[in-house]
């Protein structure tokens, strides 16, 4: 019996991502590209062009969800800049694509490459004083409120007390 051979005619493109708390950017890198193929659905982004003879085609499985209506796409002459908005926003992606096997077409963008620090580093907020505060407004008729200790006011009386 005689398999077939198992190797495709179409070609891989290089291709570069980067995200933000809302997109995410693809970057084919195919220059000279006239006419293209691309279809969005809400989980993966298929991609093929024919240049100079040769097929072109990516198929990705993406990692998160899309909106796929509101994709943005562009041809920039070296490039295929594609745009895609992430359907739960301000979660990132740990790559790409779904499969856990690492893609040698597929890099991460280094030149956006940032990382989260804010769980690093503790933000320091300073506090005015209630004197201050007055100052800067021009306020001159509220008085702090100090609870007696007699009884314990509650927190709807206390806001009373400030706007009256």
């Amino acid at each position: 019996m005689s398999y077939p051979n198992l190797v495709s005619n179409l070609y891989s493109p290089k291709i570069i991502w980067y995200q933000t708390d809302v997109f995410v950017v693809i970057r084919i890198l195919l220059q000279d590209v006239e006419n293209y193929f691309l279809r969005v659905k809400c989980d993966y982004l298929l991609f093929s062009t024919t240049i100079n003879g040769k097929n072109y085609y990516v198929c990705l499985y993406l990692f998160g969800a899309v909106v796929a209506e509101k994709t943005i796409h562009r041809n920039l002459g070296r490039e295929i800049k594609v745009t895609l908005e992430k359907a739960h926003k301000w979660t990132e992606w740990l790559r790409l694509h779904v499969e856990k096997e690492k893609n040698p077409f597929i890099i991460a963008d280094l030149d956006h490459l940032y990382k989260n620090n804010w769980h690093e580093a503790p933000l320091k907020i300073e506090r005015e004083s209630l004197a201050e505060y007055k100052r800067k407004n021009n306020i001159t008729h509220i008085m702090p409120v100090v609870p007696s200790s007699d009884e314990e006011e509650s927190d709807d009386e206390i806001m009373d007390m400030l706007f009256y």
